[in-house]
């Protein structure tokens, strides 16, 4: 035995040697790609997150009172809507000239028509960011600008958003990244200036000649490892793809050039792996000393295969039906039963299988269905109003006539709130980024978005571990949502509404709750056929797709709860998942 395990042993600490050397190298290339996809997701996020700022901006330039120039009225309305100071520090509207006229947090009458982006977003009708910009107080700045155009059509004034570089609405989003535990991001703009860091003297800086900012100037993504101060740090960087989110609103150029740079130091990365270098060294010593368990393990040669049998019935018991047993030794009537065991098993597998490729074959025909409208609408309906806006306004800048430019300017402002229905009905039948951003943050992002079309206070409160699910079953939980959401919206008249989804041990839980009018809820679900709530219906049946069932509590004037419950079995648990 000494003469086969001292070569033995040398060959494994050689390879143990290798193995370090080459898992250094493997673990860095992980990283390194880890991050280069982490950082282009949250870039995503980020721009998904000032995308809905820019939206909450552009919806107060819609408002009548806003349109009507009472100033009066513009300041009360500014002063009563709360969401648009969750993300930006200041927000005024000018006249047309761009003097401040109503405000909430910034100067009256601050000038700002000296801006070029306030020119520029007259003149392109659309939201502009503008650079660096330093206010009345000195203080350097970020405005978006947004156009208004009165109840006749004509320009009236902009609606100014303003972040502050020494305030956090700016990089609200950009502080939430994380690539790991002590990781953090921040933010610069098309020079390599700094505008957010979580080390505030950070700010303003210019950091261009960075490896990692130098190359997200050239338009590059991706990360490095470099040595900065003495340390091995992993830098991811991404440009902000604001121009590349769907619809047209952050078309114009200004809102290109930013980028986020996360920062994330070796050292961190590597601490948790320490204690395995005392692992391996421990192993070594069993490689070693195994050989001489191997006279107590034969022994066992009855006992084994029966105790595998046994732990193998408890996978099954606990859904795990991928793996087989297989006993090469023992009695024939252990091995017998091991052929009857994985017969029972492979029954098990196929029933499985079958009521997952049902639920997923109805799923898909539902969304194939939804994503071929969806398209259809934006290849075709949603270019042709594109293409109507143009030559509307085209015609507008040819017409002599006062009157015909006001009616044309009318005409394109119509074009412009179909477009955006279009988009809005698009957007419904094909869930942004769900695969990308996850079920939470999607269901925040349905939340916010149904709060800024429908006029109601919606809450999304997300209670528990987010646990892996089947991505078909994630689908149809977005879906029980937004036709829930949908719901109140068309037919409850409530002013709040609150979502809420429970990752709980033993089952998933979808809970809506408003306070609209509410209804007679019937005993029977096949009433709400009778009374033409097919949406109701329609919640009912999906739920059932996947095991669970869906209850419904209301009562005239006392609002209405929406409760759906999906047991976590292997139909809606992904296999790997399934048998933990």
């Amino acid at each position: 035995m000494l003469a086969t395990m001292v070569p033995i042993t040398a060959l494994l600490i050689a390879l143990v040697l290798v193995g370090a050397l080459a898992f250094n190298g493997l673990t860095q290339t992980l990283v390194e790609e880890r991050d280069s996809e982490l950082v282009q997701l949250a870039a995503k996020q980020v721009a998904s997150y000032w995308a809905d700022s820019v939206l909450i901006l552009n919806q107060i330039a819609t408002f009548d009172e806003i349109r009507s120039g009472d100033v009066a009225l513009s300041q009360d309305r500014l002063n009563n809507y709360e969401p648009i100071f969750r993300h930006f520090d200041r927000v005024s509207i000018t006249d047309l000239n761009g003097k401040v006229v109503a405000t909430e947090g910034g100067m009256l009458g601050e000038e700002f028509g000296s801006l070029s982006s306030f020119e520029r977003a007259r003149r392109l009708r659309r939201p502009v960011r503008s650079g660096l910009y330093e206010d009345a107080n000195g203080q350097a700045c970020i405005v978006v600008v947004v156009p208004i155009y009165d109840l006749l059509g004509q320009f009236s004034g902009c609606v100014l958003g303003i972040w502050d570089l020494s305030q956090n609405r700016l990089g609200q989003p950009v502080a939430n990244v994380r690539v790991g535990e002590s990781s953090y991001a921040y933010l610069v703009d098309a020079d390599g200036i700094v505008l957010f860091h979580p080390d505030k003297t950070w700010i303003g800086t210019d950091n261009h000649e960075h490896p990692a900012v130098a190359a997200l100037l050239r338009e590059e993504e991706g990360t490095q490892t470099l040595t900065s101060e003495g340390k091995r740090v992993v830098f991811g960087y991404a440009p902000i793809p604001l121009r590349h989110l769907t619809g047209s609103l952050l078309a114009d150029e200004t809102w290109d050039g930013w980028g986020l740079v996360t920062v994330e130091n070796w050292s961190d990365i590597v601490a948790p792996l320490q204690p395995y270098v005392r692992l391996i060294s421990v192993l070594l010593v069993l490689v070693v000393t195994l050989p001489l368990a191997v006279l107590a393990v034969s022994s066992r040669r009855i006992v084994a295969p029966l105790q595998s049998l046994v732990a193998q019935t408890d996978r099954v018991a606990s859904g795990e039906l991928e793996s087989r047993v297989s006993i090469n030794t023992g009695p024939t009537e252990v091995r017998e039963l091991e052929v009857a065991f994985n017969a029972m098993v492979q029954e098990l597998r196929r029933s499985r299988l079958s009521i997952q490729n049902y639920v997923v074959s109805v799923l898909n025909s539902q969304e194939d269905e939804r994503k071929r409208i969806a398209r259809e609408l934006h290849d075709d309906t949603a270019q042709a109003l594109i293409v109507l806006g143009r030559e509307i306004e085209q015609a507008g800048e040819m017409a002599a006539q006062p009157d015909l430019r006001a009616k044309l300017d009318q005409l394109r402002n119509m074009v412009d709130d179909t477009l955006q229905g279009v988009r809005r009905f698009t957007s419904d039948l094909r869930p942004p980024l769900l695969e990308e951003l996850g079920l939470p943050r999607s269901l925040q992002i349905l939340g916010s978005r149904i709060e800024r079309e429908g006029g109601q206070h919606v809450t999304v409160t997300i209670t528990g571990e987010p646990r892996p699910l089947l991505p078909e079953f994630e689908l149809a939980l977005y879906r029980l949502a937004q036709e829930s959401l949908s719901n109140v919206r068309r037919h409850a008249q409530a002013t709040d509404a609150e979502l809420r989804l429970f990752y709980e041990a033993e089952q998933v839980k979808l809970e809506v709750t408003d306070n609209g009018v509410g209804f007679d809820a019937p005993s029977d679900w096949g009433e709400l056929i009778k009374q033409g709530q097919l949406g109701l219906m329609g919640i009912h049946e999906r739920a059932q797709l996947f095991g669970g069932k869906a209850t419904i509590s209301s009562s005239p004037g006392q609002g209405t709860v929406v409760t759906i419950e999906v047991p976590l079995t292997s139909i809606v648990l992904p296999a790997q998942a399934a048998g933990e």
